[in-house]
């Protein structure tokens, strides 16, 4: 049987998963509610990550509008893996380095 206080813990546990969930939900909403974007922003990460040589499983995406997309790479090495920031323009497919990570 759980105390009172033990569920104070475990609704503070659900609120706090809950908050981060939506925050990133919020982030990605572009693209679950636009298909034609999300298919296009899908065959441009897919591209940049061929043309640098990138595995797709270090691509993830940090924030995304409709003209360009922040990603965020991490490349697996031995050791600490290193994280480096990107933005890629989804109308010329350009690569940049972000300005500030």
């Amino acid at each position: 049987m759980l105390t009172n206080y033990q569920w104070h813990i475990f609704w503070v546990i659900c609120t706090t998963i809950s908050v981060v969930l939506v925050l990133r939900l919020r982030i990605l909403m572009p693209l679950y509610t636009n298909p034609d974007f999300r298919s296009r922003t899908q065959a441009l990460i897919q591209a940049t990550a061929a043309r640098e040589g990138w595995l797709l499983s270090g691509i993830s995406i940090d924030h995304i509008s409709q003209d360009n997309t922040r990603l965020l790479y991490r490349s697996f090495l031995r050791g600490e893996d290193p994280q480096s920031c990107y933005n890629v323009s989804l109308t010329t497919g350009t690569l940049s380095s972000c300005d500030d990570f």
